[in-house]
């Protein structure tokens, strides 16, 4: 057995034995650049930072991942901005997102997390590791939306297509369509798993909002002008990176992101889940515990191998399914 699987147990069965019966899940807005910036935080020790995708939320991580890490970890996650709970100015592509979470973790005095970046937060913390490289330790990139791309296969593809534009998109999705097209948009993105339905209830209640869709639409439309730009410079990251992707992605390729952003990366270890699409933080959050156990448990297994062609790459199964 390779040294990453011996460990991935390991951090697996650490963490079934220490995740307390109910973790404390703090809830808090920050205001920084004048936006209020929401989060939630839980546990204590070295501070884990969690990035949702698009659409999302902090709901992302709290079905699962946040009770997973807590035990172990000072665990944050942040409403981007315009979703859930947060603010969001005139103008907000991804490298802005960036410096705004830099600001709203020096004010919560978070020196060096790990960032864990799900779909379009990895972006995020790509960006952010390439504009602050030496202000956190390591980073986790789940199911990472890294490269530009056509759009072809967007969580809410639906309604960011003509004939529907601008605030007409807000009030036609929302009122008439929207329910429907995140049901088939999550479905694709769980499958093969099915969607939860407690999950489906309380996404549908907060990704739907005015401000949410056109949050989501603004992200969407400023992505690949910014991947474009920042993806040249990704072998510059020198900190430990582990990506997490799904070997049935049907929103992000895992083979034109997760595969290409582990070549481009000196320090990167690729995991692929078998049997699993995009919604990685909700199918198997302990992936990320056992992640985080790489990075911190050892840096040997994260140390460049002479033959960058094949170092690094491990294919597992699932120990339980969710």
């Amino acid at each position: 057995m390779t040294n990453i699987k011996s460990l991935m147990i390991i951090a697996l069965l650490a963490t079934w034995l220490c995740v307390p019966a109910s973790a404390q899940i703090k809830e808090n807005f920050v205001t920084v650049d004048k936006l209020r910036v929401h989060y939630i935080e839980s546990g204590r020790g070295p501070a884990v930072v969690m990035i949702h995708g698009n659409a999302g939320s902090i709901e992302d991580f709290e079905f699962g991942v946040l009770q997973t890490l807590s035990s172990n970890y000072r665990v944050i996650a942040v409403d981007r901005p315009g979703h859930g709970k947060s603010d969001r100015p005139a103008t907000a592509n991804v490298e802005y997102q960036a410096r705004l979470l830099h600001q709203v973790l020096l004010s919560l005095r978070v020196h060096e997390p790990v960032l864990v970046g799900h779909s379009w937060g990895a972006a995020l913390a790509l960006s952010y590791a390439l504009q602050f490289p030496k202000e956190l330790s390591a980073m986790i990139l789940v199911a990472p939306a890294a490269y530009p791309d056509s759009g072809e296969s967007r969580l809410l593809q639906a309604l960011v297509k003509p004939p529907v534009l601008g605030d007409m998109t807000l009030i036609f999705g929302r009122a008439i369509l929207g329910r429907q097209i995140l049901r088939a948009g999550l479905s694709r993105a769980f499958s093969p798993q099915a969607v939860p339905e407690e999950y489906f209830k309380r996404v549908a209640s907060s990704w739907l909002g005015r401000k949410q869709l056109k949050a989501y639409l603004d992200d969407e439309s400023s992505l690949n002008a910014s991947l474009k730009q920042f993806s040249k410079h990704y072998a510059e990251i020198d900190i430990p990176v582990v990506i997490l992707t799904g070997d049935h992605d049907a929103i992000v390729s895992a083979r034109e992101n997760a595969y290409r952003l582990k070549f481009a990366i000196p320090q990167a270890t690729l995991i692929e889940i078998k049997d699993t699409g995009h919604e990685i933080p909700q199918t198997h959050p302990e992936s990320i515990a056992s992640a985080l156990g790489l990075i911190t448990s050892t840096s040997a297994s994260l140390t460049p191998n002479s033959d960058p062609q094949t170092a690094r790459i491990e294919r597992i199964t699932p120990a339980v399914a969710h």
